[in-house]
């Protein structure tokens, strides 16, 4: 074994010890919270039953295919169900991905020190990492399977009759359109991508590539197509999901890139807009002069090829996403598009080398001291450790208000993403939601009032929780006097304030904006 190839390896596992050590340690010491859509898949995972497991995803509490749920149901009762383990999981899956990626990438380009240390340090400043790496999401399983994915496609570039890497791409494709929906539009793009090769390589042998791709669809449309149609009408009359507006569209975007200062991206949007452009410009500045020498002369740069490749599948997803976002229903949103980020890193990383000739001389000889490598993964472990420390996903400041409730009379909150974490967390056993169509359809409510809706429903009828309470059940006899933790942004209890049926005794202090406390009687 060479050198370089050992070297390779080492820092691999080395990389994945480093993400999963220091994201794992940081979890013990920051707020032990599950968020909304984190306490449903815990519902999911820890029911006894794997066969109600499927039937409740199905019903609406998830809008995706059932691979991770499956998954971590085996993981979790066959070791544990303690939730700190199952995120732990998660983390070691996005780390080992990302040692996987380093992996690829260096044996891909050489450079493996430079690489380890412009892979990590575009890693460390990516606020996406942290935020789904650490979830009993399947987002970390996503972008393993689609990593994975986009590397065998990559073999079938050079070798695209090759039998084991045509069986390997149908096993992931499958894979990866049964974890998450988003997995469609990157196999479409894959597929656009094939049939582009095809149409230039004048080599028939794509059509073996291009009829995996069509037999994944057909898998797919055989076997989750009538599911995913009962999951979609949990979208119904609208996504939850705002539709994106010029700025806001690169702000989504710029979550899949690295970035020194979220707030200040947010106060100037042009950061955003122009990082967006200048990595699309590489692309291209760097891709078309090369590409126009013709097939034979750059199919067997597998360097290059995977940078074409990895442009193409990072842009057109995000396309697909904007598509059908303006055509059908908004879908577009950073966390989806989350294994774009790694196609990213790969551009960032190639167009680096491709300028390094370009560089002053002092530039191109500074390399990293292998012997103070180790001093540079200390210093990276303590800032992974402090950024995930400091990141909280769940706004748990309205519970330090709650105390002051009296608590004999139950509390209601007008979002399931109030709602569920209090509820699983039995921080307020007298925590209610209100199952009321007929505000949560109103004109003008907030959008991701029907889906919270349709999706308690589910999980009432699903898990059997008496905390959400349907419509019919909200009266002078059951709940005589009660609170609400009130929502600018959500019209609920003020349609029962305003017909008279509910009177406010008086408005609570609370120091959140848009919210208000109001201690409520049902009038006579």
């Amino acid at each position: 074994m060479g050198q370089q190839k050992k070297q390779i390896i080492v820092l691999s596992v080395t990389l994945m010890i480093l993400l999963s050590g220091s994201i794992i340690a940081s979890l013990f010491f920051k707020e032990s919270w599950l968020w909304m859509d984190e306490v449903l898949s815990y519902l999911l995972v820890s029911d006894p039953s794997v066969a109600h497991l499927n039937d409740a995803v199905v019903s609406g509490m998830d809008a995706n295919p059932p691979l991770f749920v499956n998954l971590y149901w085996f993981i979790g009762h066959t070791i544990s169900m303690n939730p700190q383990f199952l995120r732990a999981v998660s983390v070691v899956i996005f780390a080992g991905t990302i040692a996987l990626f380093y992996r690829n990438t260096s044996t891909l380009i050489g450079k493996p020190i430079t690489n380890f240390v412009f892979i990590t340090l575009i890693v460390a400043f990516t606020y996406l990492n942290l935020t789904l790496s650490t979830q009993i999401r399947g987002y970390s399983l996503f972008l393993l399977i689609s990593l994975g994915y986009f590397m065998v496609l990559h073999r079938l570039m050079q070798s695209p009759s090759q039998t084991k890497w045509l069986i390997g791409f149908v096993l992931l494709g499958i894979l990866l359109v049964f974890t998450h929906n988003f997995g469609l539009f990157y196999a479409a793009s894959s597929g656009a991508f094939v049939a582009g090769l095809l149409l230039w390589s004048k080599n028939r042998k794509y059509w073996w590539v291009l009829g995996a791709h069509g037999l994944i669809a057909l898998i797919w449309l055989l076997v989750w197509y009538p599911s995913f149609a009962i999951q979609t009408e949990a979208g119904k009359p609208h996504s939850w999901i705002p539709l994106p507006t010029f700025l806001s569209f690169f702000a989504t975007v710029g979550e899949l890139a690295p970035t020194v200062s979220s707030t200040l991206e947010r106060r100037i949007p042009v950061i955003s807009i122009l990082r967006f452009l200048l990595i699309a410009g590489l692309w291209l500045y760097i891709a078309l002069p090369r590409l126009r020498a013709g097939y034979e002369q750059v199919i067997h740069d597998r360097a290059f090829t995977f940078y074409v490749l990895s442009g193409f599948l990072y842009i057109v997803p995000i396309l697909i996403a904007l598509a059908v976002t303006l055509v059908h229903t908004s879908v577009f949103i950073s966390r989806y598009l989350w294994p774009g980020h790694l196609l990213l890193i790969y551009q960032l990383l190639y167009a680096f080398y491709f300028f390094a000739p370009r560089l002053p001389a002092r530039v191109r000889q500074f390399t990293l001291s292998v012997k103070l490598l180790p001093v540079y993964m200390a210093l990276l472990a303590v800032f992974m450790f402090y950024q995930n420390r400091k990141t909280a996903i769940f706004p748990s400041g309205v519970l330090s208000y709650l105390p002051q409730l009296d608590k004999q009379y139950p509390v209601f909150v007008e979002t399931a993403d109030y709602f569920l974490p209090i509820w699983f967390h039995h921080q307020t056993p007298q925590i209610r939601y209100l199952l009321d169509w007929k505000t949560a359809s109103q004109e003008g409510n907030i959008l991701n009032a029907t889906v919270h809706h349709k999706i308690l429903k589910s999980v009432r009828e699903k898990y059997g929780v008496g905390n959400i309470l349907p419509s019919q059940g909200f009266n002078r006899t059951s709940v005589p006097h009660f609170y609400v933790i009130d929502e600018s942004s959500n019209y609920q209890i003020e349609h029962f304030i305003e017909n008279g049926q509910v009177r406010v005794v008086r408005q609570l202090p609370i120091n959140i904006e848009g919210h208000r406390i109001l201690e409520c009687v049902f009038q006579s």
